[in-house]
């Protein structure tokens, strides 16, 4: 390994990718107390530290897990219908209840993918020290879980500990509130949620438009989500209103510091609207998730086109093979070859960095962020465009310090 001072080294290596601008051939970051002061593509300087035909790019950002299910070893059956797919879920959580070694096998399976943030739904108060001296700031949104109003006073209270009890915390950790969806939430605790985030400054997080079943429960009460609520003993027909659309859960978000739409899956013109004019919500999409439940194809370009943010997250071994971000961008890479492939990069980043409120610290290679770089090691061919080089690429890990 080469002699460095740690607090300050250069690196260089076949690209660099920045996200903020163009791929870098023989790009060059220069790092002084963990912060990067420099990128180029200039002739390195002496003892620069050559970590050969790799790519550096920003570490990855998940916006959107389900640690507790870490210890899957494959997606639940069946796919479908969506209702039947919960209920295996349900039953997979009450045979085997998750533990905090479950939770931090997926936060090592992350970090070993090249993650360094992610946005997790906990169905516990777990403790901070769950997630901490991992290497990956952590956002943790609280899920509630009320449809009836009588389950609703003990769900604010709950999330109103939650947000109080500062527990063992340190500045990679940070709490948020998730009120699970639409139905399984009912529209006046989801309210009270909300407000309960933005009085206290934290995140929101909201599984939203997921299913097209979704859209007919809330529309006309009807489908098979009833079916499912019935089952559970948990259905109101008075709860949700008839006629209620998506928009209407977007609305209530308009003050939140942060706030997550999680699938986003049916999304429709009324609510890209609303996205449009409230840069703070992201829409989080979850590509091989998507796939498994064999939906039609999600607005994620249009969003895009529209100026909203798009982050990437993997769910949970629930439904994905892996909790691999970079085998969603992959995928991504792979299936819409047309799209600019720096969006891609940019969803699996700064995108992501930015729905968890970390952008002026991370999500993009510039003077000023913090160096937390992911090295992606390259295919050995000499010539090719440099992000299907990068896509090609194997998985990324942890920036080690090849000889030069």
């Amino acid at each position: 390994m080469p002699e460095f001072d740690p607090s300050r080294y250069t690196l260089t290596a076949r690209w660099v990718f920045p996200v903020s601008g163009p791929p870098l051939q023989n790009g060059v970051i220069e790092i002084d107390s963990g912060r990067i002061t420099a990128v180029h593509n200039h002739a390195p300087k002496p003892g620069t530290v050559n970590c050969g035909n790799v790519a550096l790019l920003p570490e990855l950002v998940n916006a959107h897990t389900h640690l507790e299910f870490s210890d899957l070893q494959q997606p639940v059956q069946p796919a479908l219908p969506f209702t039947e797919w919960i209920k295996s879920l349900v039953g997979v959580r009450r045979g085997s209840p998750a533990t905090a070694a479950v939770i931090q096998q997926g936060l090592a399976e992350c970090r070993a993918a090249g993650t360094t943030q992610i946005g997790e739904i906990a169905t516990q108060d777990w403790p901070s020290e769950t997630y901490q001296h991992t290497g990956i700031r952590t956002v943790v949104f609280r899920e509630l879980i009320g449809l009836s109003s009588d389950r609703a006073a003990v769900q604010l209270e709950i999330a109103r500990q939650w947000l109080s009890d500062p527990g063992q915390r340190d500045d990679t950790v940070t709490r948020g509130l998730s009120p699970h969806a639409p139905y399984s939430v009912g529209p006046d605790l989801y309210r009270d949620l909300v407000n309960l985030a933005v009085e206290q400054d934290a995140p929101v997080a909201v599984h939203l438009a997921e299913t097209l079943a979704e859209l007919e429960l809330l529309d006309c009460g009807t489908g098979e989500f009833v079916d499912m609520l019935q089952r559970f003993n948990a259905w109101d027909s008075q709860i949700i209103p008839r006629g209620t659309r998506p928009l209407d859960y977007l609305q209530p978000l308009a003050s939140v510091s942060r706030g997550l739409v999680i699938h986003g899956n049916y999304l429709a013109s009324a609510e890209f609207d609303w996205l449009e004019t409230h840069p703070r919500i992201t829409v989080v999409y979850c590509p091989r998730t998507h796939a498994y439940f064999q939906h039609p194809p999600h607005p994620w370009k249009r969003l895009l086109d529209r100026g909203i943010n798009v982050a990437l997250g993997t769910d949970s071994r629930g439904s994905n093979p892996d909790l691999s971000l970079w085998r969603e961008m992959q995928f991504l890479a792979m299936k819409f070859p047309e799209v600019d492939p720096n969006r891609i990069l940019a969803m699996g980043t700064l995108y992501g960095s930015r729905a968890l409120g970390c952008d002026s610290e991370l999500g993009t290679l510039e003077p000023g962020k913090l160096a937390q770089v992911v090295c992606v090691p390259l295919p050995e061919a000499q010539n090719g465009d440099s992000y299907r080089l990068l896509f090609a690429g194997q998985d990324p890990m942890p920036l080690g310090w090849p000889t030069s």
